[in-house]
C-alpha cells in the first residue's frame, strides 16, 4: 500500500535557516517523521515553498526534531501560515515574519509552505 506522505517548509528561529519536514498521512491525522537540513533554491525546485496542509498534525516517537537546534516542537504563525520551531515558552516570534503572539494548543492547523 502506498503512503501518502510530503514536505513541508519550516524555519528554526535559532540558527534562521529553512529545513524540509516530511509528513506522512496515518488515518485521519498528517506525522511528523523526519526532517533535514534544505537549502532555499532546492526547496523552490521541489515545490516544498508552496505545499498547504490542513488536519491534525502529530508527533512520531522517532521524529528527529530540528536538524539545526533539535526541537522536535514547532507552531504556526497566525499571520503568515508559515511554520517555525517552538521552545516551549508561552510567548512565541514566527521565524519567517517576525510576528509575535502567545502560543495555544490547537490539533487543527492550516500550513503553508510560502515563500523565502
Amino acid at each position: 500500500m502506498k503512503k501518502e506522505a510530503s514536505v513541508i517548509l519550516a524555519k528554526c528561529g535559532e540558527h534562521q535557516k529553512i529545513y524540509g519536514m516530511r509528513i506522512e498521512k496515518r488515518d485521519n491525522d498528517w506525522v511528523r517523521t523526519w526532517a533535514f537540513k534544505l537549502k532555499e533554491e532546492m526547496a523552490e525546485k521541489e515545490g516544498f515553498d508552496k505545499t498547504n496542509f490542513t488536519g491534525s498534525f502529530c508527533t512520531d516517537e522517532e521524529y528527529p526534531g530540528c536538524p539545526y537546534c533539535g526541537t522536535k516542537k514547532c507552531f504556526v504563525c497566525g499571520s503568515c501560515g508559515k511554520v517555525s520551531c517552538y521552545d516551549g515558552s508561552d510567548k512565541v516570534v514566527c521565524s519567517w515574519c517576525g510576528a509575535g503572539g502567545t502560543a495555544t494548543n490547537d490539533d487543527k492547523l492550516d500550513v503553508s509552505g510560502g515563500g523565502f
